[in-house]
C-alpha cells in the first residue's frame, strides 16, 4: 500500500495569561488543517492486528510458509534499531494459531544464494526458507513542520514567562519479498509506510500518524520510546500488509479498513485479474464445496454442475443469478471467508484439514511424454526429450536408469532447481536446461521414472538418497528410490514410468 505523508495536524498553544489588566494575549502557532479522510481509529500498537492476522490465516488455510529475513537497515544512518527481531515477532505472532509462517534465521546475504540451490533436498536438519523479506528504512526528515508558542508578561516586581516547542519528523519504510533461489522480487508483494512522530516540549507525550489506504492511524509514544517505537509500528504494519498480499487473504480486515475501500477493492482486482480462467473455476469450485454447495471434484473445468453451484450462491448473496464467474463473486467469497486464499507460488498453503475432508480433489495423476510416444525408440547419438504433466500442482522428481543400472536424478537439477510443477503446464526435461541425456549404447534398455507428490517428499529422503544431480546413486535400481518415496507418501504419490530403446 502506498502510504502518502500527510501533515499532522499541529495544536496551537493559546493562553491568556491575564494577570494584569490591559495585557496582550500570546500568539497562537500556525494550524495545518486535519485531512478530511475518515475513519481516525485510535491504536496504541497493532498487536491486536497481529493477532487477527493470525485467525485470518487459519481461516484461509495458510500454513508452512519459510521465510527468512536479514534485517531492514537505517539506509538513513539515523536510527539504530532491532528491525530484524521485531520482524520475527510480528511475524511469531501472526502464526502462534495458524502455523502459517516459520521463520528460519538465515542470512541470505553472508553466503551466495547461488550456492543454495546444491543443498535443496541434500540435507536433513536445514529448511531452505522459500522466501526471504528485504527493506530498509528509506527514508527520515527531522523537523518538517516545527512549531512554538510563548507568552510572556512583565511587571514592576515581577515577571512571568511560557512556551511550548512542537517539532514533527517523517520516518518511513519499505519492504518487499523475493523468492530466495531466484532472487526475484515478487511483483505487487511490497509494503511503503510512513509515520509522522510529533515531540512537543510541553510533556512526556509524543504522538504518530500513519497513513495508509487513506486511513490514519494513532499510536501514543512516550518520550523514552520516541522513534524507535515509531518504527516498530512501521514494521508491523508492513509485516501485516506484505504477508497479506503474499498469502492472498484479505488482510485489509485487520486494519479495520472496508472493502469496499477503493484501493481495497483495486488490490482484490488485481488477485483476482492474476489467476488463470481455470484458477478461478478451481478456487470457487472450492469454496463452494467447503458450503456444500457444489460436490463435483475440483476440476477447474466450468461445467453444468459448476454453473448452477454458482448460481445457487449468487441468488442466495444478492447477486446476479447468470452462473458466471467474475469479480464480483471472488469478492462476496473472500469476504465471506468461502474460499482459502490462493497461493502465489502453489509450494505453500495446503489445504486445512477440515476443508480437506470437504473437498474431494481427483487423484494426482502424472503422464511423460515424447515426440517419438509412449514407449520411444532412438538411435545411437540422439538425446531424451521428455516432457512430464501433472494434474495437479505438485512437486516432480525425475529419475534416469542407464543400459548400465546407473540411477542418478533429473530433475530438478541446478539448471531448473524448483521442483514444484504447476497443474497442466508441461515441464521439459532436460528443457532449457545446459545438459544432455545422450544415447550412446545400441541394443540397451533404459528408464525414467518421476514421481509427484502434494508435498515437498524430496526434502525428507534418506540421506543415502539426497546425492547431487546427475551424478550416480547408490541404489540397485530404480525401484529402490520409488520405494523410498512410498514410505514417504503412500496415499498421494503419483507415479510414471517411461521404457527406453536404442537401436
Amino acid at each position: 500500500m502506498t502510504g502518502m505523508i500527510r501533515s499532522a495536524t499541529r495544536r496551537s498553544l493559546a493562553g491568556a495569561l491575564l494577570l494584569l489588566a490591559g495585557c496582550a494575549s500570546p500568539a497562537d502557532a500556525p494550524v495545518v488543517s486535519r485531512p478530511k479522510t475518515l475513519p481516525v481509529r485510535n491504536f496504541t500498537s497493532f498487536s491486536e492486528s497481529l493477532r487477527c492476522m493470525d485467525n485470518l490465516f487459519a481461516r484461509f488455510g495458510i500454513r508452512d510458509y519459510t521465510i527468512t529475513s536479514a534485517g531492514l537497515p537505517d539506509a538513513t544512518g539515523e536510527i539504530s534499531t532491532g528491525t530484524k527481531d521485531m520482524l520475527i515477532s510480528a511475524i511469531s505472532t501472526m502464526s502462534v494459531h495458524s502455523h502459517a509462517f516459520r521463520f528460519v534465521d538465515f542470512d541470505q546475504l553472508q553466503v551466495d544464494v547461488n550456492s543454495l540451490q546444491s543443498l535443496v533436498g541434500f540435507t536433513d536438519d536445514f529448511l531452505v526458507p522459500n522466501y526471504y523479506i528485504r527493506g530498509a528504512i528509506t527514508q527520515l526528515d527531522e523537523g518538517v513542520i516545527a512549531d512554538s508558542s510563548g507568552a510572556s508578561i512583565a511587571g514592576s516586581a515581577f515577571s512571568l514567562g511560557y512556551s511550548a516547542d512542537q517539532v514533527t519528523s517523517v520516518v518511513s519504510m519499505d519492504m518487499n519479498v523475493g523468492d530466495l533461489l531466484t532472487r526475484q522480487i515478487l511483483p505487487g508483494v511490497s509494503a511503503r509506510t510512513s509515520i509522522s512522530v510529533t515531540r512537543t516540549g510541553k510533556s512526556g507525550d509524543a504522538g504518530g500518524r500513519i497513513d495508509t489506504y487513506g486511513l490514519f492511524f494513532n499510536i501514543a509514544l512516550n518520550r523514552a520510546e520516541g522513534m524507535h517505537a515509531a518504527v516498530r509500528n512501521l514494521v508491523e504494519l508492513s509485516a501485516i500488509e506484505i504477508l497479506g498480499k503474499l498469502t492472498q487473504v484479505p488482510y485489509w480486515r485487520c486494519l479495520q479498513i472496508e472493502q469496499t475501500n477503493p484501493a481495497v477493492e483495486a488490490q482484490a482486482r488485481e488477485w483476482f485479474a492474476s489467476m488463470s480462467e481455470r484458477e478461478q473455476v478451481a478456487f470457487v469450485q472450492q469454496a463452494l464445496a467447503s458450503q456444500g454447495l457444489y460436490e463435483a471434484p475440483i476440476t477447474g473445468v466450468r461445467d453444468e454442475a459448476t454453473k448452477g453451484a454458482v448460481a445457487r450462491y449468487q441468488a442466495d448473496n444478492g447477486l446476479l443469478a447468470d452462473g458466471r464467474i467474475n469479480f464480483d463473486l471472488y469478492a462476496s467469497l473472500i469476504h465471506q471467508d468461502l474460499a482459502l486464499g490462493r497461493q502465489p507460488d502453489p509450494r505453500f498453503g495446503q489445504s486445512s484439514a477440515e476443508v480437506a475432508q470437504r473437498v474431494r480433489p481427483n487423484p494426482l495423476t502424472l503422464t511423460l511424454a515424447t515426440p517419438k510416444g509412449a514407449s520411444p525408440v532412438y538411435r545411437v547419438s540422439q538425446s531424451l526429450d521428455l516432457t512430464a504433466i501433472a494434474s495437479q500442482d505438485s512437486y516432480v522428481y525425475c529419475y534416469y536408469q542407464d543400459a548400465g543400472g546407473t540411477v542418478t536424478r533429473i530433475f530438478p537439477n541446478q539448471f531448473q532447481p524448483d521442483a514444484h510443477v504447476i497443474a497442466g503446464r508441461a515441464l521439459g526435461i532436460p528443457g532449457e536446461a545446459r545438459f544432455e541425456i545422450v544415447f550412446e549404447r545400441p541394443g540397451a534398455r533404459e528408464q525414467v521414472a518421476c514421481l509427484a507428490s502434494p508435498a515437498e517428499v524430496g526434502l525428507r529422503l534418506p540421506p543415502q538418497l539426497k546425492t547431487p544431480d546427475l551424478a550416480p546413486m547408490p541404489v540397485g535400481s530404480l525401484d529402490e528410490v520409488v520405494a523410498a518415496y512410498r514410505q514417504l507418501d503412500g496415499m498421494t504419490l503419483a507415479e510414471a514410468r517411461l521404457p527406453i530403446s536404442v537401436q
